[in-house]
């Protein structure tokens, strides 16, 4: 008897160890067990609390991201650029207390790991990396932001908390420049990073024209109606669209970035497909742009068309270029049928300021003499609602900055905006330097085309801020990775030497 007990443990064991260990339940068992488990799994999570089933399903497809992001560093390099650009829209659909931002920072520290574990691509990371001019920039502006934690003027209870904040995210951004440098190891690799965000602000600029077309979503209107600014979505006679974003600039500025992107290589690049694919994707853009009725982004498709001629104005085809855009600026202007969408973008260049526009004038000067007193400003987070929230009471705190000079100025002093503004002078130099450099005609088409890009984004600083929103802020740190490598790709150009570390 304890003979055949014996013997029935051992097969049940057998049993266990086969199913289990050896086929890891890819068989008809393991099958049975799974969906016993999940049945039960859901069942009693749906009678303690529905939204905990949502909690323990995110858990589960985050611990699923990490997992694929360790295996497949590329893979988590582009879901991050994807998933930024849907937080918000994740935020507006899950009313739970979850960090989707801060997944964000998460994923791109997980992806980092998985880089440095693999030496082919850790060994990318060479001594070109550190002391290049852009890499010099940014240890500067680093620097800088630690003087800031010590400004007597960050008086806030919070003020630590919300210098952390900034600095935990400015490094974000580094972190991303890093893995961009060691992923973006090839011409094709560039190529296909460039192909991608173009591909990717087209799928959201599809969405703005969705909501333009057909009407917000239900959980879209019950955002808006919850007071978030439908005063400042409705603007002459415009119902604004956002796509995807936290509001109109946002997704204004993307679409104008990428369609000055589409503009230029399609003008330039020889190949029929590629120029059909790309021509679609600047139609779709540009209409995402209009509808979201932001004239900062119309100043960022004149900018970009001045500078380009500017800078290629030794080629032939700028000047049938230059007459392009000419015609569509006469024909936009005298054109007698105009609707809500034409009528905000004409209003661009008629100089009209609306009433908020005023108010945040008339603030800005009268902070002139507090900011012109300080060198290194008020202090890190002490403007409008991060003012309120880390340094209330502060003298910023009710500051309107909407322009982010204005705001590095105020936060940051004169010393800051200076600090700023060579970076921006220092990358803008080294792209240029390389496009006048190179002698491969797609090579100096790329080039010229992420440096109007990288330009827009500038201009857009001026009335918006820019590049502290996803995804541009991607956008912009792969770009730079971009200026620094491209040209080692350029045959008739001796590559540098560099010195592995």
């Amino acid at each position: 008897m304890d003979n055949e007990i014996n013997i029935k443990r051992f097969s049940f064991r057998r049993s266990l160890h086969y199913h289990f260990i050896e086929k890891k339940l890819n068989t008809f068992v393991g099958f049975v067990f799974l969906v016993l488990v999940a049945a039960g799994f859901a069942y009693g999570i749906t009678l303690v609390d529905l939204k905990i089933s949502l909690i323990v399903l995110a858990g589960l497809g985050v611990f699923l991201t990490f997992i694929l992001i360790m295996k497949w560093p590329y893979f988590g390099f582009y879901f991050i650029i994807v998933y930024s650009s849907l937080v918000v829209v994740i935020d507006r659909l899950v009313s739970l207390p979850l960090p989707s931002g801060l997944l964000i920072e998460v994923f791109s520290y997980v992806c980092l790991l998985s880089i440095l574990l693999n030496y082919d691509l850790k060994k990318n990371i060479n001594l070109r990396f550190y002391t290049n001019p852009i890499s010099i920039g940014m240890y500067i502006l680093f620097a800088f932001y630690i003087v800031e934690l010590f400004n007597p003027e960050m008086n806030g209870p919070y003020s630590w908390v919300g210098w952390i904040s900034f600095f935990r995210k400015q490094f974000s951004f580094f972190v991303f420049y890093y893995m961009s440098y060691c992923l973006l190891d090839s011409k094709a690799r560039i190529i296909y990073f460039v192909r991608f965000i173009i591909v990717l602000s087209t799928i959201l600029a599809l969405y703005a024209c969705k909501q333009q077309w057909f009407g917000y979503a239900n959980f879209e209107l019950a955002w808006i109606g919850t007071g978030n600014g439908y005063q400042l979505l409705f603007q002459g006679g415009l119902l604004r669209k956002f796509s995807v974003f936290s509001d109109p600039g946002t997704s204004g500025i993307l679409f104008a970035s990428i369609a000055m992107l589409c503009v230029i290589l399609i003008f330039r690049l020889t190949e029929k497909k590629e120029r059909i694919w790309l021509s679609v994707a600047l139609v779709i853009n540009l209409l995402g742009y209009s509808y979201s009725g932001t004239r900062t982004a119309t100043l960022m498709l004149v900018a970009g068309i001045v500078l380009y001629c500017i800078s290629a104005i030794f080629e032939r085809r700028t000047v049938i270029f230059l007459c392009y855009a000419i015609g569509v600026y006469i024909a936009l202007i005298v054109m007698p049928f105009q609707n809500a969408v034409t009528y905000r973008i004409r209003s661009t260049f008629e100089g009209t300021k609306d009433a908020s526009a005023a108010v945040r004038d008339y603030d800005r000067h009268e902070v002139q003499p507090y900011i012109q007193a300080h060198p290194i400003g008020g202090g890190i987070f002490t403007v409008g609602g991060e003012g309120t929230k880390y340094n209330e009471g502060h003298y910023l705190e009710f500051l309107q900055a909407d322009s982010g000079y204005m705001k590095v100025v105020a936060e940051q002093g004169p010393v800051g905006l200076v600090l700023l503004l060579s970076f921006y002078f220092i990358l803008m130099r080294v792209g240029y330097r390389s496009f006048y450099r190179v002698k491969d005609p797609e090579i100096r088409t790329y080039y010229i085309a992420l440096l109007i890009m990288t330009f827009t984004f500038m201009v857009a600083q001026y009335a918006q801020i820019t590049l502290s929103q996803y995804p541009m802020a991607l956008n912009f740190y792969g770009t730079l990775v971009i200026f620094i490598k491209l040209a080692d790709f350029d045959k008739s150009v001796q590559p540098q030497k560099t010195i592995q570390t």
